[in-house]
Order: structure tokens, then sequence, then C-alpha cells
């Protein structure tokens, strides 16, 4: 079967409003959720936890994360799919159209609550001084806001400075990478024969998380998130990414883990 006669089945026309809410997700995120300016809340210069340096390469720039996001998921389960299923190649379209899915409907969820927790919350980045540049007469012990600010790498590094908490980075990464960790112990039924089940498998479906922890890593390392805000981002990408796994595929811990929910009729095959 060619893509083209799978789109025109039942079997994918029925998840088309799914597919429509990734759209509009996706438009919202990157026109309304991204260009909205955060809280402005107020800071002293004496705080600490604001002076670090502004590091001008990141270890992991924003583009750089969402590409990952999305390109590592779909090379991984395209791969897997019609290698899983290369006798079947009807079977492993349909597959491979509820995984990305489901995929990209977690990231675009993520990006969209995160970005709106980042301007309600608006607390400074780490190097949110090196950011702001405030002006030599601003008193060092006492509340003030953005007015003081002359913004010497731009207004938009400025603004960026405050949507700090929590980390988009963490979220997004988490909850896609996650969903391919739980994706691949799904498909290959890891959690259910764990003592004749080879090894690399369980190293192989463990890779994706430990990419996501360098990504954290990397953002402390730059100063661009507070502690809490890693682990805030964590918890949320995690949280997305398990209630949207199991909205489209049953427990990885169940004897049809790698099946469809609402499809286990359909047959596994062997790998």
């Amino acid at each position: 079967m060619t893509l083209t006669t799978y789109l025109r089945l039942e079997k994918f026309r029925r998840y088309i409003p799914d597919w429509l809410c990734v759209g509009v997700l996706f438009v919202f995120f990157f026109l309304v959720a991204e260009r909205s300016r955060p809280f402005n809340r107020q800071f002293k210069l004496s705080d600490p936890t604001i002076q670090h340096p502004f590091a001008v390469v990141e270890r992991v720039s924003g583009p750089m994360c969402l590409i990952l996001a999305a390109t590592v998921p779909l090379v991984v389960m395209t791969v897997v799919t019609f290698v899983k299923h290369r006798n079947q190649k009807d079977h492993a379209w349909h597959v491979l159209q509820v995984s990305l899915l489901g995929s990209f409907l977690t990231v675009c969820i993520d990006g969209v609550v995160t970005d709106i927790l980042k301007n309600w919350v608006g607390r400074p980045r780490p190097d949110f001084l090196a950011r702001c540049g405030p002006i030599a007469t601003t008193p060092l012990d006492t509340f003030v806001g953005i007015n003081v600010c002359t913004a010497p790498l731009g207004d938009r590094a400025l603004v960026d400075g405050m949507r700090s908490t929590p980390s988009g980075h963490l979220s997004i990464s988490f909850s896609a990478f996650l969903f391919l960790s739980m994706w691949l112990f799904g498909q290959f039924q890891l959690l259910r024969n764990v003592s004749t089940n080879p090894v690399y498998w369980y190293l192989f479906a463990f890779t994706p998380l430990l990419l996501a922890f360098y990504v954290a890593l990397s953002r402390v390392q730059d100063y661009r998130h507070h502690f809490v805000d890693i682990i805030l981002g964590g918890m949320l990408g995690c949280t997305i990414a398990v209630v949207v796994y199991r909205k489209f595929f049953n427990s990885i811990t169940g004897p049809k883990s790698h099946e469809i929910v609402g499809e286990e009729e359909l047959p596994m095959l062997p790998i």
C-alpha cells in the first residue's frame, strides 16, 4: 500500500481532527505564545541569582532544541516502524501516522502551555542583569522594574530574560523524548519479557532520555535557567508526554503495549 492510498482510508481520516489541532497549536505557538510579552516582575540589582554572564553561544539553542524534538522522533519512529512491519506496509503507515501524531501533538501542547506559564510568571533569568544593563544610578537594594534597563543586547534579549520559569528547553525535550522512550518500550514490549529481551534494546529505548538530560545540563551551564526552572520544565514535559501517549497507545506495562488504543484487534508482527 502506498502513502496516497492510505491517506484515503477511513482509519486515517478519523485522525484528521487531531492533526488540525496540531496545526492550530503550531501556529498559535509561533505567532502568539512566542511573541507575547511576559509579566514585568520587579528585581534587585543586588540579587546574586541574576548576576551571571550572558552566554553568546548556547550549547543547545532554541531552534536546535525544536529541531531535535521534531526530527529525532520522526527518524526513529519511521525506521523502527517500517523495519518491524516490513511485511505489512499498510499497517506500518497507520502505526507511523498515529505515532507521529502523538509525538507532534505532545510537543505542540507542551510548547503552548510552557510559553503561557513563562509569560505569567515573568521570572528573570540567571543572566538577566547582563541583558538589562541597568543605568548607573539604579539603587542596589531596592526593587526596580525594566524601566531602569538600557538593554545593551537589544529589546528582544531583554524581554526573553524575563521568561525563565519553567524551562522551555526542558519541557519540550522531556515531552518529546519521554514520549519516544515510552513508544520504544511499548513497541518492543520491553517491560513484558524483561528476562529474555536483549540489553541493547533497553539502552536504545533509554537513549532519548539521555539527550533530554543533556539539554537540562546545558541550560544550567549556559546560565539560562535556575534549578527550579529545570525541575518544573521537566515535570511539565513528562506529564504532557504521559497523558498524550496514553491517549494513543496502551500502557507500556500491559500485554498489548505495542497496539494503538481502540485497535487491539490488529496482530503484532514478529520483530
